[in-house]
């Protein structure tokens, strides 16, 4: 197995879409309960990332995103730490953002290589686990 500290990249049909049904998200947290005040905090356990669809270059921003969070990691941050780290050496990231709803995604597949591979939300979760 390829040693890979990257976040994760994954694409997805998203039923409940307003602006983009198709998103291609770096993920930061594939079980994010929300904010501390929402009404639904707790209760759900989102997908959490920033959505490429939306950046101008794409590759360059997953190259800044993974560059910051491994060096977040490097100094044992948590996800909250690495995300500050990531709003404040790359802002553009920031707008884009986005918290998808596990029940509304569907055909998900997460990026191996040069090849998109299918995969299941529990998967990615267990990947996601054993990885870091």
């Amino acid at each position: 197995m390829k040693l890979n500290e990257a976040l994760e990249l994954v694409k997805f049909h998203y039923s409940n879409y307003k602006h983009d049904k198709n998103p291609r998200v770096k993920v930061l947290d594939f079980e994010y309960p929300g904010r501390p005040g929402q009404k639904t905090y707790g209760k759900r356990k989102d997908l959490l990332g920033w959505n490429l669809n939306y950046f101008k270059n794409p590759e360059q921003a997953i190259k800044s995103i993974d560059v910051i969070d491994s060096f977040a990691r490097l100094m044992a941050a948590t996800k909250k730490e690495r995300y500050e780290r990531i709003r404040l050496f790359f802002p553009e990231a920031y707008k884009y953002l986005r918290r998808y709803q596990r029940k509304y995604i569907k055909g998900l597949k997460r990026k191996d290589g040069a090849f998109w591979k299918k995969t299941n939300y529990d998967d990615l979760i267990k990947f996601d686990r054993e990885k870091f």
